[in-house]
């Protein structure tokens, strides 16, 4: 269902950067901030907690131009995915998880020229989980397990992302930023009720699309 729109979008970036030929890189940038678009899609699990993916905007930004070679990267790729789970023998959905990684890695840069640089890396890290359920599952629990009260929670997790990173200069402001990756998550979340425990792992894998644009500030 994602397809279109991802297709829609890899048009539009082709379409922008093959514009702008005549434009002179930002060769001189420091600090560029900006904004992308980000499409998450997800397989779902049978015997985990079902994840959907989400699309929608997020800051963007850029420190320096970017060196060829071998070296480190880092990331935060901050993410949200809505749960299902199956409550009284209905899937049901249960609420928003929101997986907030800190990652670092080691991947290779190359300049095709001028204005554009691809990167491929191999990102990993820690991340701390969080999710509020939605009044419906409250209810859910309530009227098919008849408990009283109920609260959730999310265990933080391990998390490993390889990615593919592409910067096209448009002129000496712009610079136009594609990202793919897939992220791998598998925190534990945590229904507690009057009626028991029930403890599950969310597959909260996600193939990551981002595209954005950002501006030099200096």
């Amino acid at each position: 269902m994602l397809r279109p729109r991802s297709t829609l979008i890899g048009s539009l970036t082709i379409g922008i950067a093959l514009g702008a030929v005549s434009a002179v890189a930002q060769t001189n940038n420091t600090f560029a901030i900006g904004g992308d678009f980000k499409i998450q899609a997800t397989d779902r699990a049978s015997k985990d907690d079902y994840a959907h993916g989400k699309l929608g905007p997020e800051l963007l930004w850029r420190f320096g131009h970017g060196r060829e070679g071998w070296g480190f990267h880092w990331g935060l790729n901050w993410y949200a995915v809505d749960i299902d789970r199956p409550i009284g023998g209905l899937v049901t959905e249960l609420g928003e998880l929101k997986v907030r990684p800190i990652m670092a890695g080691y991947g290779y840069s190359y300049r095709m020229n001028r204005r554009l640089i691809i990167t491929g890396d191999v990102l990993g890290g820690y991340a701390f989980g969080s999710i509020g359920l939605v009044p419906s599952a409250v209810d859910a629990y309530e009227r098919r397990l008849g408990a009283q009260s109920v609260t959730a929670r999310a265990s933080n997790t391990f998390v490993l992302k390889p990615e593919l990173d592409v910067w096209y200069d448009l002129n000496k402001d712009f610079g136009l930023n594609v990202n793919a990756g897939y992220m791998i998550a598998r925190p534990d979340v945590i229904v507690d009720t009057t009626t028991g425990q029930d403890k599950r792992t969310a597959r909260a894998d996600q193939f990551i699309l981002k595209v954005g644009i950002v501006y030099s500030i200096f």
